[in-house]
């Protein structure tokens, strides 16, 4: 069952992030923390990675992480220019292409110490 419903949950993901990513920001609820802003790609993104790599991994490919790494980076950097390009209210930031990264980097290393744990449990 889970591995029948992880693509719907990815696409539906994926999807959602394009759309929140591409709104008048200004319509967003805001949260008055510096750099909050910040800490939602990275979270954003590192949740697209895990989602990406379950959905993967459910599926028997090789080398499911580094794949989800690399839709996940992308994805984030075609956002960011879709920012510039598609919206007026919007604009691409070098620095949010980062904050993806770091949460990117952030769950493939927690997914990669956690495989190695469970290997070595086992």
């Amino acid at each position: 069952m889970l591995k029948k419903s992880l693509p719907l949950l990815a696409f539906t993901y994926t999807i959602a992030l394009a759309v929140i990513s591409l709104l008048n920001s200004s319509k967003l609820p805001s949260i008055d923390v510096n750099n909050s802003d910040k800490f939602a790609h990275a979270i954003a993104y590192g949740l697209l990675c895990f989602v990406w790599y379950m959905t993967l991994k459910a599926h028997k490919f090789s080398s499911a992480l580094l794949i989800a790494v690399f839709v996940a980076v992308i994805y984030g950097i075609i956002l960011e220019i879709l920012q510039g390009t598609l919206t007026e209210a919007r604009v691409p930031d070098v620095y949010d292409i980062l904050a993806n990264c770091i949460g990117v980097a952030f769950i493939s290393i927690f997914i990669t110490i956690r495989n190695k744990s469970h290997v070595k449990n086992l």
